[in-house]
């Protein structure tokens, strides 16, 4: 930390290993802060040891300062490296304020998960909300593109365009946040497993290959009915000319 007579000088970015101890001290402070977290006010008062810089511009230095170590820290742990964490803002009750939270933490290589549940149990409905409205906006884009390719190939007989609009329509995405907590990365259940069927890891092979290969074909066999089954349903859509489908006898 800092005292007060050194953060108000003349703001300038801080660079190597200046940048990476002040970093790690911003890892420090939220640690010791969960499970309620840092927003813009604590993180003055704590890593100015009480006594925050009184002019708003050495305040937003700072503050741009810590916002700057957050990102390189996310970017250290995707990246794999020792000590790095993973750090997750939310919003507050007040205009504009958010409250940063450390996550997870790399040990070694290894996700190791930050012992306070009441911080992630803060986190987990606005990332939902988020997530949720991010994946219904990526999904109706994605849908949309498919289906426009389609029409254009009917409509100039163009059998590219017809291979790319079907490729489109036939992705198929689950996932699982077990599979997710191996490598703390999306959890994409189908990618994830032809990776671990692809580990050059002999216990791996030797203890779960075979429900590896499994798993791979029941993901296949599912995907293939879930595309049949809505291919059927927007061609009764389509006869019926109602955009949904009817309700049947």
């Amino acid at each position: 930390m800092v005292t007060a007579g050194s953060g108000i000088g003349p703001p300038a970015p801080l660079r190597g290993a200046a940048f990476i101890r002040f970093a790690l001290d911003v890892i420090d402070l939220l640690r010791q802060s969960e499970p309620h977290g840092l927003d813009e006010a604590d993180f003055m008062q704590q890593y100015f040891a009480g006594n925050p810089p009184s002019t708003p511009r050495i305040q937003q230095h700072w503050w741009g300062e810590f916002k700057r170590a957050v990102g390189y820290s996310n970017r250290h742990f995707d990246s794999t490296d020792d000590g790095w964490a993973w750090i997750r803002a939310r919003p507050g009750r007040q205009p504009g304020q958010y409250f940063y939270h450390v996550v997870t933490v790399r040990d070694g290589t290894r996700a190791r998960v930050v012992e306070h549940a009441a911080s992630l149990q803060r986190l987990e409905p606005f990332t939902t909300r988020r997530w949720l409205t991010q994946t219904q906006s990526r999904m109706r884009v994605r849908a949309a593109q498919g289906l426009s390719l389609l029409e254009a190939a009917r409509q100039s007989g163009n059998a590219q365009l017809e291979a790319t609009g079907q490729a489109i329509l036939n992705e198929f995405i689950m996932l699982s946040p077990r599979l997710a907590a191996i490598n703390f990365d999306t959890g994409l259940v189908t990618q994830d497993l032809y990776q671990l069927a692809q580990s050059t890891d002999p216990r791996i092979q030797r203890l779960v290959g075979s429900r590896i290969r499994r798993a791979l074909q029941s993901a296949k066999r599912l995907e293939r009915d879930v595309n049949s089954i809505a291919e059927q349903v927007l061609s009764l859509a389509h006869i019926y000319r109602l955009g949904s489908i009817p309700t049947l006898p």
